[in-house]
């Protein structure tokens, strides 16, 4: 992992970055499954925020987490808790899947 601390935030264009540069990062999605298959979130495991301190045990580690819901309240949270609890790397797609999303249209 890491020395440098992440930001708890990071933005689309951040994400954009990650992806493009295939930088070491995992996407963990906390939307509930129903949410996941309407909007997917690409190469990201689906853990729903209400399961996530059942399967802290599960999660890689890897120089960052990526955390994604659908507005950035959940992740943001989420990010928190995990930092709370030992991942340092967690971080929070601010604005969430509308903001990714909001992103590949302004990009495309």
């Amino acid at each position: 992992m890491t020395n440098t601390p992440l930001p708890l935030e990071i933005d689309a264009l951040g994400l954009h970055k990650i992806k493009t540069e295939n930088l070491d990062a995992a996407f963990i999605d906390v939307r509930m499954p129903h949410e996941v298959a309407q909007a997917p979130a690409g190469q990201s495991s689906n853990i729903p925020l209400n399961q996530l301190p059942q399967a802290i045990h599960q999660l890689p580690q890897t120089d960052r987490l990526v955390i994604i819901c659908a507005h950035g309240a959940r992740s943001l949270m989420a990010a928190q808790w995990l930092r709370q609890n030992g991942f340092a790397s967690a971080q929070s797609l601010a604005g969430g899947m509308a903001s990714w999303r909001r992103y590949e249209e302004m990009a495309a």
